[in-house]
């Protein structure tokens, strides 16, 4: 009788066990089949990339992580039914009931908590077929209760027991230390920033273009956004000389051109300036704590090598593409947002790549133990949001939308994630003395009307008279005055027009205004450095501070600005690229180090993809454009910036006003060999 009453752990295990490997062979045959293209796509990247074996220890971890939450859910299961059982007094066959109940139960949880949550989910769109969202909730909360249950339960019969009492005490006990931990360590922050050494933070927000910011009139709501911008200094026709976030964000740290840094392409691997005169090398030096974090790190690769004391980021490689794109299981999905999720998940917590579990609260998350500790030294943060870069998707969005729709849901998204940093940073007592900037790396094409210069009924033809072909040859339809992504056309200024604003905070006094006249993310570095007192070598920027200060009330001159954009497959000038088409055209151009497992571009193709850029000058109210036609010749536009007429003709009455012979020597001057013919 005795032997009736006490379970058999054993056989309450083994079809525990056997639930759950047929649930993990079930996910992994649907898992193959619902990526068959790309699992197919990433074999061909793997043939052609001469995958190193340095991956595979990140994929094995990814994989075992997999089993050992699988594990543990089994373990937890088991554990629950036995201590229901013990409470209640069941038998062995009772038993093995309740567990196989309560692991159906929590099966059931897991997949509709997934699509519920992480609407993008490839199992979310499994079970969406079979419960709308609203159903799926409500089942969600009627299975949580009766889980709910299940587990008070438990915690009932564990406090019954001695071991189950020490336990719950432990548990307790350690919450309560972290919660006046955190309490403490707050309150007794203290900054180390003086109105002479202030803190310098850098808010970077990745394809924001002005125009839809409620500051510049756009009816998109972007409250945090525009009341910074309200209490800032603005410059509102900031220009970035490469539209992409790697070449951009290294111009920002050297003051250099991309033709000067080397920096020309996403994944460059040669760097043609001095690491020890970064703008935060310098800052090291000067005596400041130097950090860096972003939420995406597939194509920009800064990291500490420029000067930073702490890179808080994703992991960098190529498991970062494969793992952080391949991670799609309902399980995981619910781990990886929680503290435990960056150690068992890292290729996945808090990356904007991996958008299906992208939450923007885990990358706050993510960066508040390097806010909230102590700072001896004053602090020069760097931060970069890639949510609003394509494809404007993260955990929770909105669903069925149009990619207009969702880069507008994006943006509103991200203006909360600044809201939420500067909270932070408030509360660790960072903004008392601080120089705040905040900036977008570049602009985005939208394909709307405008979002390129040229509009048809502007252009003077002169002996050109056809309006030159801008999209790829294979475009079914194109207006001269569209363009779309970033990097893909000089003459698309949404891409290149940048926002850049500075608040003083406990320094010096600052002019809260709108600064019109062309500036660029060149001149922060020398901004920065002339406001400390720091010594700065010659640089392509010009230190604003005078503008700032409102020493200084306009922009007096516009000298040369230039621009290029980077490798633009055709794939890409689409403003809904398809990630296939992206990586077959781009295959060939890039190359893993089987040390590092970084991708980069290979220095065999750098010459080719030079070739292929188009370059601009910008002077005063004039831009002139050259578009390579094939490795011969280049096809030149220049445009008027205040009446909006182009031309192809440079012998039109219309160019011959323009200062076309000074545009034409600096740019040659200034490219040299980059540069073919032109005609």
């Amino acid at each position: 009788m005795l032997n009736d009453i006490q379970p058999n752990k054993s056989w309450l295990f083994i079809y525990l066990l056997s639930l759950t490997g047929f649930f993990i062979f079930l996910e992994i045959s649907f898992f193959i089949q619902a990526s068959s293209v790309y699992l197919g796509v990433f074999k061909i990247v793997t043939y052609h990339l001469k995958v190193p074996a340095t991956v595979f220890p990140g994929i094995a971890y990814f994989l075992l992580m997999q089993l050992v939450i699988h594990f543990a859910y089994l373990l937890f299961i088991g554990y629950l039914a036995l201590s229901i059982s013990s409470a209640l007094h069941r038998t062995q066959l009772q038993t093995e009931k309740i567990g196989i109940t309560l692991w159906i139960i929590g099966i059931c949880i897991i997949l509709l908590a997934n699509q519920c949550f992480y609407p993008d989910s490839k199992f979310a769109i499994l079970t969406a077929a079979i419960f709308s969202p609203i159903v799926a909730k409500i089942i969600l909360i009627l299975l949580i209760t009766i889980f709910s249950a299940a587990i008070l339960c438990a915690i009932y019969a564990a406090l019954k027991s001695k071991c189950g009492l020490l336990i719950t005490s432990i548990l307790l006990v350690f919450i309560v230390f972290n919660l006046v931990k955190h309490h403490y360590t707050a309150s007794g922050i203290q900054s180390a920033a003086t109105a002479s050494k202030p803190n310098i933070i850098i808010i970077g927000v990745d394809a924001v273009r002005p125009d839809f910011l409620g500051f510049f009139g756009s009816e998109n709501r972007t409250p945090h956004f525009d009341d910074f911008l309200n209490q800032s200094t603005v410059f509102s026709e900031s220009l970035t000389p490469l539209a992409r976030t790697y070449p951009s964000w290294v111009s920002i740290l050297t003051g250099q051109y991309p033709k000067k840094n080397g920096i020309r392409l996403d994944l460059a691997e040669h760097l043609n300036f001095d690491l020890h005169e970064t703008l935060p090398a310098i800052l090291q030096r000067a005596g400041y704590q130097t950090l860096y974090a972003t939420d995406e790190t597939r194509f920009s690769n800064v990291d500490k090598r420029f000067g930073f004391d702490q890179a808080i980021t994703p992991p960098i490689g190529f498991n970062d593409f494969l793992l952080g794109s391949l991670n799609d299981f309902p399980l995981s999905n619910l781990v990886v947002n929680t503290f435990l999720g960056r150690y068992l998940f890292p290729y996945s917590y808090a990356n904007r790549a991996a958008y299906i579990t992208y939450n923007p609260t885990t990358f706050l998350n993510f960066i508040q133990p390097a806010l909230s500790s102590t700072h001896p030294k004053p602090v020069f943060l760097a931060v970069h949001f890639c949510l609003s870069h394509y494809p404007y998707l993260w955990a929770g969005r909105a669903t069925d939308t149009t990619p207009l729709q969702n880069y507008r849901q994006a943006l509103h998204q991200v203006d909360m994630q600044i809201n939420g940093l500067l909270q932070r940073l408030n509360q660790s007592k960072l903004l008392d003395h601080s120089v705040v900037i905040i900036l977008s790396d570049h602009g985005e094409g939208l394909e709307l009307s405008g979002d390129r210069i040229t509009e048809s009924d502007l252009f003077i033809r002169g002996t050109k008279k056809t309006i030159p072909h801008f999209y790829p040859a294979s475009a079914s339809e194109e207006h001269t005055n569209q363009s779309a992504g970033h990097g893909t056309d000089v003459l698309g200024l949404t891409q290149y027009h940048t926002v850049l604003a500075f608040k003083l905070t406990g320094t010096q006094t600052q002019d809260v205004r709108v600064i019109s006249g062309r500036v660029s993310l060149l001149d922060i570095k020398p901004t920065l450095l002339e406001l400390l007192n720091l010594p700065n070598k010659p640089s392509d920027g010009k230190s604003l501070l005078n503008l700032i200060t409102g020493k200084q009330l306009s922009i007096s001159s516009q000298p040369d600005f230039f621009t290029e954009t980077d490798f633009t497959p055709e794939a890409v000038r689409s403003v809904n690229p398809e990630t296939r088409k992206v990586i077959f055209e781009g295959i060939e151009y890039i190359q893993i180090n089987p040390l590092t497992t970084r991708l980069s571009i290979r220095q065999s193709m750098v010459d080719l993809i030079l070739s292929s850029k188009q370059y601009a000058d910008f002077y005063g109210s004039w831009v002139l454009a050259l578009y390579p036609q094939n490795k011969h010749w280049m096809l030149p536009v220049l445009v008027n910036l205040e009446n909006g007429k182009w031309t192809t003709d440079l012998n039109t009455t219309f160019a011959k006003q323009a200062p076309i012979q000074h545009m034409l020597r600096a740019m040659k001057h200034f490219y040299g060999k980059d540069l073919t013919q032109i005609r």
